[in-house]
């Protein structure tokens, strides 16, 4: 049951309160860095969801829970595998028309399980330079039945070591190959192939030598 409206103290200003007993509704106030609220839902046990403006038409919304936040979605989606449509079929779908999309885990781990996962980076449609970072502080681990990196340009490069091997046939192949070995600056190699493959790899140990 609500409260009467003229029963609650009411701050000065354009304000509106519909209090209840669990919870209550809000809005006209400035909440800090949020700006402006708009509306917003309040539980007695600090829980909430809610619009902001910092002025003009642009509103924010901001959910915070000191718990679970869990979404059970396509109950009644059918998707059809062998559909000649579009592959994308989605159940959830976040579209950021501008700015970045961030998800953040401060103590715990992200994971994705899917049929299919996809990595598509697009790159600005004027330059399509589109570009995928990957970065660990310990290690990168990569594991399938059949591995596959295709590029019109393959660099691999360690800082320290490297090793490749096989337990069955092994091989590489190139229209031209180039190898080498530190003992070889000093030894006499020829000087284009040393250089073709101090362009090609970039090390910083032998740059300005």
């Amino acid at each position: 049951m609500a409260l009467d409206y003229d029963e609650v103290p009411q701050p000065p200003g354009d304000l509106d309160f519909d209090i209840y007993r669990h919870f209550r509704h809000e809005a006209g106030m400035t909440a800090g860095d949020l700006g402006e609220v708009t509306y917003r839902l309040l539980t007695n046990n600090g829980a909430s969801f809610g619009f902001y403006t910092k002025g003009g038409n642009r509103e924010d919304y901001m959910t915070f829970v000191s718990g679970q936040s869990v979404e059970a979605l396509g109950e009644e989606i059918k998707r059809p595998r062998d559909a000649a449509q579009d592959p994308v079929f989605p159940a959830k779908l976040i579209n950021c028309k501008h700015g970045d999309a961030v998800i953040q885990c401060e103590d715990g781990d992200i994971i994705l399980r899917a049929d299919n996962i996809v990595f598509e980076a697009k790159g600005v449609t004027a330059t399509n330079d589109g570009n995928i970072t990957m970065k660990a502080n310990k290690s990168i681990t990569i594991d399938s039945p059949d591995t596959r990196v295709i590029g019109t340009n393959l660099r691999l490069q360690a800082r320290k070591d490297f090793t490749m091997s096989a337990k069955g046939i092994g091989g590489i192949i190139a229209g031209v190959l180039n190898m080498a070995s530190s003992a070889d600056f000093g030894a006499s190699v020829e000087l284009s192939k040393l250089t073709s493959l101090l362009k090609a790899m970039k090390l910083d140990e032998f740059e300005g030598n």
